[in-house]
Formats: C-alpha cells, sequence, structure tokens
C-alpha cells in the first residue's frame, strides 16, 4: 500500500542525506566507517536531486528507480554494523534510518504530482 506523497518523501530524502552525512562525526566514528556515510549521504543527496519527482532538480531518474536505490541505502545502513563492527551502543541510529528507508521504498506513492505517467 503506497500512501507517502512523493513530495514529502523528496523533503525526507535531503533531510536523510544530510544527517547520514553529519551522524559519524556526531558518533565519533572514524575511518572507513566515516567516510562510507559521508559518501553514502552524498549519493543519497545527488540521485534525489536528479529524481523526477516535485523536489527533483534535473528530474531525470524515474520515481521505481530512486525507489530502488532508497531501499539499497537502507540495506547498507541496516549491514554497516556488521560490517565495521560497530558498537551496538552506537549504531542504533544507523539501524532506525535504515529501516525507516526501507519502510519509505515500500509505501511512497510511484508517481509525483505534475511528472508523465509511466508506462
Amino acid at each position: 500500500m503506497r500512501f507517502i506523497p512523493t513530495m514529502l518523501h523528496g523533503a525526507a530524502d535531503y533531510i536523510v542525506g544530510l544527517i547520514t552525512i553529519s551522524l559519524p562525526f556526531y558518533l565519533g566514528l572514524e575511518g572507513k566507517p566515516r567516510t562510507v556515510l559521508v559518501v553514502l549521504g552524498i549519493v543519497a543527496i545527488a540521485y534525489s536531486l536528479l529524481t523526477d519527482y516535485e523536489l527533483g532538480v534535473v528530474r531525470f531518474l524515474r520515481i521505481r528507480f530512486h525507489l530502488l536505490l532508497d531501499a539499497l541505502f537502507g540495506i547498507a545502513l541496516l549491514l554497516m554494523p556488521l560490517v565495521f563492527e560497530i558498537a551496538a551502543d552506537i549504531s542504533w541510529p544507523l539501524f532506525v534510518i535504515g529501516a525507516l528507508s526501507l519502510i519509505l521504498a515500500a509505501t511512497t506513492e510511484v508517481r509525483a504530482t505534475g511528472t508523465a505517467p509511466v508506462n
């Protein structure tokens, strides 16, 4: 059941991207975990700017592909504590953001207002 408007999803994309970029500094992560989180945040903002929805700037990527990228983003965040052996007491934000990304990808409408219908 898809009920989240793409406009709300777009706002969440930019906020989550910025949070993901700042999170390793807040958590005190260094090295590869810091780099991966910063890169993930930048990539999330970049593909949001390229998405064909209300808050997209270039409107190149279809929303369905964007939602696939969001799901991959969520899976990456869920796996990070395991891959990089991040302590359980500071890894909870990664699990929360990862799970919310998967939920948002599964519940966002697949057509933005003012965009062409998907054939």
